[in-house]
């Protein structure tokens, strides 16, 4: 039995060996492979018997098998690219994708495209998970799903009505030393003449039209306090007040073109110091015409004038209506300032923030409104987030999904699945589904592939270490059938 035990032993040794040179020859061919993680192989004995010796049995080993075979998920160097569909994991952690049959597998290897409906996928058609994102916190929401890219087509989005940052804003300085104009200001057609300083910029309406929004400011003429002779009461004067309106030309609202007509107004308030204290919305209210008194003919009716409203409570800010053609009207915020009191010493307001009035040249330092009209998609952006970005031929760039990433407390434990791809298994541990760069997650590299991290020097050292472990043992084997032989010619 010894001797027979001699030869499975060497027998073990020589299937074993060729088995880890396998392991080590698909290290070496895959010394290419995207996101590849080097294979190890671990050995262990096996059959332990009993073999008596002296006063008690001594365990002898009958073979050596593999016990198991580890990847390696040492990080990988980086290769730039021109591809923007290239990502690579710099850190712990996982793409996620699924096949057809909505199987999750995972995967290092980052060299995605597109399929032929425009979905990110593997190069084995395999569809990369991402999640939404919340437009105005930046999360990951909702659940993993596959990303359609290819053919996105980005919708209009009208201007706003001042909700959430939307609607028109307006940072500037109004002259103090502006002179006050003598033209009345009639809304039904502006003229240069009738307003102080002007600034212009283009908002859109349902179906993405551009239309050119010009905010005109015109200085009120200061008038001291009077006191009402019915009353005796105190009546406030006008100081450091302004009027604004917005104006459209009549071809954008369904008027005259050429014609240019305010489609609402309000009034802003100054301090002595040039800060802003308050901006307000109005409303147009019209002058009705009267009876000539010498001639008893009646008279015409006068340019409607602007008497102060309350800004909307849930914006805060002013509001206009304008009729572009479409269903309802469209309301546009108007934001010149949060305002201030500086009789209130807890009122953290400067009122710098928008409007002033100091005694320099009307100039806008910025100008700006949402809104914009519907685009294809050109190009795509991943950043270190994992944020994917749609560019498209609109101008406007909006965020189309955020990575998945997936890792493992065990990874070594991961079942290679081929194709760059692993298989969970009980012994990886609970699958962790995150974001990049939080959390223990690793972030994103676009434009770049983890290379494999096969050291090609530590695998030929491994290879004449198991070649010369194969020799070892097929000598034991050759050695053991000469005893078996020899012992066979003494009974002769």
């Amino acid at each position: 039995m010894s001797l027979l035990g001699s030869l499975n032993a060497g027998s073990s040794g020589v299937k074993t060996m060729g088995k880890a040179m396998t392991v080590i020859g698909s290290n070496i061919a895959n010394v290419n492979t995207v996101g590849y993680k080097t294979s190890r192989v671990s050995f262990e004995d096996v059959l332990a018997s009993n073999f008596s010796q002296g006063i008690g049995p001594t365990k002898l080993s009958q073979g050596v098998g593999i016990a198991s075979v580890n990847a390696n998920f040492a990080q990988g160097s980086f290769e730039q690219t021109e591809k923007q569909t290239d990502m690579a994991i710099n850190g712990t952690g996982f793409f996620t994708v699924k096949d057809k049959f909505d199987k999750v597998f995972y995967t290092r290897a980052g060299n995605f495209s597109f399929d032929a409906d425009g979905m990110l996928t593997t190069d084995r058609g395999l569809y990369v998970q991402v999640k939404d994102i919340d437009p105005q916190s930046g999360d990951a929401v909702g659940f993993p799903h596959k990303l359609k890219v290819l053919g996105t087509v980005d919708p209009p989005v009208r201007t706003g009505d001042g909700e959430l940052g939307s609607g028109i804003k307006i940072v500037a300085n109004l002259d103090s030393n502006s002179p006050v104009r003598e033209t009345p200001f009639d809304p039904t057609n502006v003229k240069v003449t009738m307003y102080n300083f002007s600034t212009s910029m283009t908002v859109f309406d349902d179906l993405g039209d551009e239309h050119t929004a010009t905010v005109v400011f015109r200085r009120r003429p200061e008038v001291p306090p009077q006191t009402d002779p019915t009353t005796g009461q105190i009546i406030p004067g006008i100081k450091n007040q302004w009027e604004w309106y917005t104006v459209f030309d009549g071809a954008d609202i369904g008027q005259r073109p050429g014609q240019l007509i305010a489609q609402g107004g309000g009034f802003m308030q100054f301090d002595d110091d040039g800060r802003l204290l308050q901006a307000t919305g109005g409303t147009f209210v019209a002058q009705p015409g009267g009876v000539d008194p010498v001639t008893q003919q009646p008279l015409p009716a006068g340019p409607p004038i602007l008497q102060p409203a309350p800004v909307n409570p849930t914006t805060g800010l002013p509001q206009i209506v304008v009729d572009f053609g479409g269903d309802t009207p469209q309301v546009i915020g108007i934001n010149l300032g949060i305002g201030s009191n500086p009789d209130d010493p807890t009122d953290e307001r400067s009122g710098l923030e928008g409007v002033t009035q100091f005694a320099s040249a009307s100039k806008v330092l910025d100008v700006a409104a949402d809104g914009h009209p519907s685009g294809t998609l050109e190009d795509i952006v991943t950043g270190t987030d994992g944020i994917i970005t749609g560019v498209f031929d609109s101008g406007h760039t909006r965020q189309l999904g955020k990575m998945v990433l997936t890792k493992f407390d065990n990874p070594e434990q991961l079942i290679k699945a081929g194709d760059n791809l692993f298989n969970r298994s009980l012994l990886a541990g609970k699958a962790v589904v995150g974001n990049p760069g939080v959390g223990g997650f690793g972030t994103i590299r676009s434009q770049a592939l983890e290379q494999s991290n096969v050291d090609l020097s530590k695998e030929f050292v491994k290879m004449v270490e198991t070649q010369r472990a194969f020799q070892a043992n097929a000598k034991t084997v050759t050695v053991s059938d000469e005893m078996v032989e020899a012992l066979v010619q003494m009974k002769r």
